[in-house]
């Protein structure tokens, strides 16, 4: 026997036939009982035919099965009954939704199986089976059926054993005939589920292996974010904390000796601190803000090509359009505006320039960052093999990794630098 839960479906069916056979006993046999003897006067003008008509649905006879068709609605219509049977849920209530079909045949038994209203019960009965168990329950129940519609049936004596035979074996067809298509069907359903259940557990290890993913390139992201704020902090505080103290120990040396020399050297202390404390609040500030949300790639890569103007005193060119940041994708713009800004302030600490030239444009081929300066430079091994000291070259190169661009570096000590970044995106619409 099958020992899994009933198929979807098959207990709301099979209640609403239990529902039927109740409504045939309570009403609909009556009426039949009724249309017969009306068709058939001969029926009622012999009184003991009639009556033994009468009787075969009468309450006394069909009390039984009704009240196990009451029973069987109400194990079918309680959900701890299916959770108390378990594995054998289906084929007890199966049995016993069969037993009152075949009291019923008992009473209402005549010449020829397929004319009583209980052909079209044991048909409905045989889908259910059909639903729940494989063809071999299906030709056992037809072969079981027949046997014990043959013996039953009161044929005449002088119609030929050949005709309830036929009978019997065209039902026998019928049955065997739907039983299969039903047990087909049912088996391509089920296939159909299992499949939809495999698709959903792979859908369910894709997602699971996407969420590892996008923990490891958090943790890689704020990895390398921890690492830029070591190099900011480093370059600001580190080095104006050094510097105050070189100045504040020659102070005290100078103090008696050179009053002079040493109150300009707290001035100059004074400025180096002064100038590392806004040093440390812009970065704190960058850190703080959101420029990418509250302007745009164009106007926050502009604020940081004029900061970095402002705080070198270099002349500042620019060239770059309001709209160039149209249709970007989050990531892509944090990447860009994160090169932008290490490139800018490697431009503030180390190059020296006296002029910087930042372009940012959308070209056929995708998007372009461009800038420009003509300060010391950078020797061509620290362009080709960059270590982590050297101006947070390997952290550009890694986020334009990310977002799918080329990093391309240009560089002669004493004559300037070029840094430049595409990344493939889609161009501008034409207006």
């Amino acid at each position: 026997m099958k020992q899994t839960a009933p198929e979807p479906g098959f207990v709301q069916a099979y209640r609403l036939f239990v529902v039927t056979c109740i409504i045939f006993w309570l009403v609909i046999g009556p009426i039949l009982i009724v249309l017969a003897m009306a068709e058939n006067p001969s029926l009622a003008a012999e009184e003991a035919a009639g009556l033994e008509l009468v009787q075969r649905l009468s309450l006394p006879n069909v009390g039984p099965a009704l009240l196990l068709d009451l029973l069987l609605l109400a194990v079918l219509l309680l959900p701890q009954a299916q959770r108390r049977l378990g594995r054998w849920f289906v084929p007890l209530t199966l049995i016993v939704g069969l037993l009152p079909l075949l009291v019923g045949y008992y009473w209402w038994r005549s010449d020829n199986p397929l004319q009583t209203p209980f052909a079209m019960f044991f048909f409905v009965m045989l889908v259910l089976i059909a639903w729940e168990y494989p063809f071999r329950y299906v030709l056992a129940y037809v072969l079981g059926l027949s046997l014990y519609q043959g013996l039953l049936s009161p044929w005449p004596a002088q119609v030929p054993w050949t005709v309830p035979l036929g009978w019997l074996v065209m039902q026998g067809a019928m049955m065997l005939l739907v039983g299969s298509v039903t047990g087909t069907l049912v088996s391509v359903q089920r296939e159909q589920r299992a499949a939809l259940a495999e698709a959903y557990e792979q859908q369910a290890a894709a997602n699971e292996r996407l969420k590892r993913y996008a923990l490891m390139m958090e943790k890689l992201a704020t990895s390398r974010e921890r690492n830029r704020l070591a190099r900011e902090l480093h370059d600001t505080l580190a080095h104006s904390l050094s510097a105050v103290t070189v100045q504040l120990e020659a102070i005290r040396s100078l103090w008696q000796v050179q009053p002079e020399k040493a109150r300009r050297l707290l001035e100059q202390a004074d400025q180096t601190a002064r100038t590392g404390l806004t040093e440390a609040r812009r970065a704190l500030q960058a850190l703080r803000a959101s420029p990418l949300e509250d302007l745009g790639l164009a106007l926050a890569v502009r604020e940081l090509a004029e900061t970095a103007g402002l705080r070198t005193g270099a002349a500042l060119r620019l060239d770059i359009p309001d709209q160039v940041g149209a249709g970007l994708t989050p990531a892509v713009e944090q990447g860009v505006y994160r090169i932008a800004q290490e490139t800018l302030d490697n431009v503030v600490r180390h190059a020296g320039a006296r002029s910087i030239y930042v372009r940012l444009d959308r070209q056929p081929d995708g998007l372009a960052l461009t800038v420009e300066d003509d300060g010391q430079g950078l020797d061509a091994e620290a362009v080709d093999l960059p270590d982590d000291n050297q101006l947070g070259i390997r952290g550009m190169q890694e986020r334009a990794e990310l977002i799918g661009g080329q990093l391309t570096i240009s560089s002669q000590a004493g004559k300037g630098t070029r840094v430049q970044l595409t990344v493939p995106v889609p161009a501008l619409p034409a207006r």
